[in-house]
């Protein structure tokens, strides 16, 4: 049997762009071929979702080319693709097979004017029609509509999109993508608002797609199950893997040790040269020395290596005595109709809770009615006198996305000087010049510090983190994680990140059949 020959779907050629006190990449380039499962990496900032944009024609680059075989379709998980909001869920997803449903009424049409006529040639035609929607799978169509539906935790559809929240928003628009089975599949952070049992359903449609994909995420279990290459934009740089992620992090850190011990030992040549050359370049080996400021002016210098910025977070603890600082008594939450039923929760103090569970079943609701945004349909939960809670909510949004970070955090915290918050914004692994620059300009990654940043700077003893870790890299994870470990008063974590939670959790409850139950 004969290797598979695999197509070239996508050449960068020499991929250079720039933004404002930071080069992203140089002369960088990568091919992607028919069948490859790439995950795109690299730390917050670095210019994941900027690289989508690049390959999808949304950004040009300053320098280099972007070339796509013709024959290559594309398919993006657009977060805010413009949708018919009246169309049901059902009417929506029906929509991927938009062609194969004409084609079957085309089909239909000539049955019926065959039967009026006996013209044998609409019989042929028809057939022909016919063969073609078996062949694409069409009356499997239902059946795959359902999978997905099932598979990604979308409940009844035949709502309408109007009715659903964001985060389910979200999960139908990726399964009228993945119905569609484009030639390349491009995700950006896909496993966003799936819990675990989803990321299961995706992982395996995943591995099981036999076309192409480019994933952005930073979910390094996901990543580790679906990769077959890694693209690793870092330094100025993007290059390219040709292993699993696991193999990827120890090929990545023997290079890096490499080029350490390269660019150390370049340093101390040049220092030695020019050492030389000032003892001689007037004196008895000046031909010599000249000779060697020659060769020092053409060596083609190594880049210092960048040094990490960690994420140093570190939430203020406000003082209180009480052992039980919140209860929930056979609470109801929802809004026309009951969503969740918690009978009885108590958090201690000190205690980290996990709430986990599928996006759209209540979890953000029972937040909202904890701190008295939403109203409870019926029972009660209070916290104790002495708490001073500290939220960070899942969505990042800001007042004014003109203000820089500074001006941002300046303005809430008045007594503060500019330099003060920058020093703020440095702790939690944001530089001076992205502390400078306007929100709108900075990667999901950066804004979520600048919220997290925030946060560090409220003193509380009752944390409520809503998905902290989405759009987080993987430092500023493992930080973050450090944090809340360390972190004396309560902690309530809304989150479907097992790997993070589970290093954290005294208490797991799930959401299931509108109660939460504990784990």
């Amino acid at each position: 049997m004969k290797e598979e020959i695999k197509m070239e779907l996508l050449q960068v050629k020499d991929l250079t762009y720039a933004i404002p006190d930071k080069q992203l990449y140089e002369n960088s380039s990568f091919t992607l071929r028919s069948h490859e499962h790439m995950g795109i990496v690299g730390k917050n900032g670095a210019g994941k979702s900027t690289l989508l944009k690049m390959l999808l024609g949304n950004v040009l680059p300053d320098a280099g080319a972007i070339i796509w075989n013709p024959a290559a379709t594309l398919g993006y998980l657009d977060q805010y693709v413009d949708m018919d909001q009246s169309l049901t869920i059902n009417e929506f997803l029906r929509s991927a097979y938009q062609e194969l449903f004409a084609t079957e009424q085309e089909m239909l049409k000539l049955y019926e004017t065959y039967g009026e006529t006996g013209d044998d040639q609409l019989l042929t035609r028809a057939a022909t029609y016919q063969e073609n929607l078996e062949m694409k799978g069409f009356y499997e169509v239902e059946n795959d509509i359902s999978k997905a539906i099932t598979g990604l935790g979308i409940s009844d559809a035949d709502q309408t999109l109007a009715a659903l929240n964001r985060g389910d928003q979200i999960k139908v628009i990726l399964a009228k993508l993945l119905l569609e089975k484009p030639a390349v599949l491009i995700l950006d952070e896909p496993t966003n608002y799936l819990d675990q049992e989803h990321i299961e359903w995706l992982t395996d449609y995943l591995n099981a797609f036999e076309n192409a994909f480019i994933i952005v995420s930073h979910d390094t279990e996901f990543l580790s199950n679906i990769a077959t290459c890694i693209c690793d934009i870092d330094f100025g740089s993007i290059k390219k893997y040709h292993s699993n992620y696991t193999d990827f992090l120890k090929q990545k850190a023997h290079l890096a040790e490499a080029y350490q011990s390269q660019f150390v030992a370049q340093q101390r040549k040049i220092k030695e040269t020019e050492a030389f050359i000032q003892k001689n370049i007037a004196g008895v080996k000046t031909k010599m020395a000249q000779g060697r400021r020659k060769h020092l002016e053409k060596m083609d210098r190594l880049k210092e290596p960048e040094k990490k910025v960690k994420s140093n977070f570190s939430f203020k603890l406000m003082p209180q005595s009480s052992p039980n600082v919140m209860t929930i008594d056979e609470l109801t939450v929802g809004y026309k109709e009951p969503l969740l039923m918690v009978r009885d929760v108590q958090v201690k103090k000190g205690e980290k809770v996990v709430i986990t569970g599928a996006d759209g079943l209540g979890k953000l609701t029972l937040v909202k009615t904890l701190l008295s945004l939403v109203p409870a349909i019926s029972g009660k939960a209070q916290f104790s006198p002495q708490v001073v809670t500290g939220y960070r909510s899942q969505e990042i949004e800001w007042e004014n996305t003109e203000w820089t970070p500074i001006e941002a955090l300046a303005n809430k915290y008045t007594r503060l000087t500019y330099e003060d918050v920058r020093r703020e914004l440095a702790k939690c692994g944001l530089k001076r010049e992205i502390a400078s620059k306007n929100i709108f300009m900075l990667s999901g990654g950066e804004q979520s510090k600048v919220k997290l940043c925030d946060l560090t700077m409220q003193p509380s003893n009752f944390l409520i983190l809503d998905e902290p870790t989405n759009h987080l890299d993987v430092d500023s994870r493992k930080e973050l994680q450090d944090a809340i470990k360390a972190f004396r008063g309560s902690v309530l974590l809304i989150s479907n990140d097992e790997q993070f939670y589970s290093g954290v959790a005294d208490h797991v409850y799930a959401v299931a059949d509108k109660h939460l139950l504990k784990q």
